[in-house]
């Protein structure tokens, strides 16, 4: 999972073509955790939930650490 202070294996910053569009979400967004739900149930619907799809594991973790970042922060 990506922070700010420490960029992970799927840094989108990183990976980003130098003209490619991305959208990031944010914590204390009340509709990130749903939202990244709905992002991987496409990946499994277009059959790409390999067992080591590592992308999709860290997007279940960052829900986790989102619901996490906001009940401890009062964002809910």
């Amino acid at each position: 999972m990506s922070t700010k202070n420490y960029p992970g294996a799927f840094d989108c910053y990183y990976n980003a073509e130098p003209d490619e569009p991305l959208f990031v979400l944010l914590a204390r967004d009340k509709a990130a955790p749903a939202t990244i739900l709905t992002w991987v149930s496409q990946r499994v619907n277009n059959g790409l939930n390999v067992p080591e799809d590592l992308q999709i594991e860290e997007a279940l973790n960052c829900v986790k650490a989102m619901v996490h970042w906001r009940r401890e922060n009062r964002f809910d």
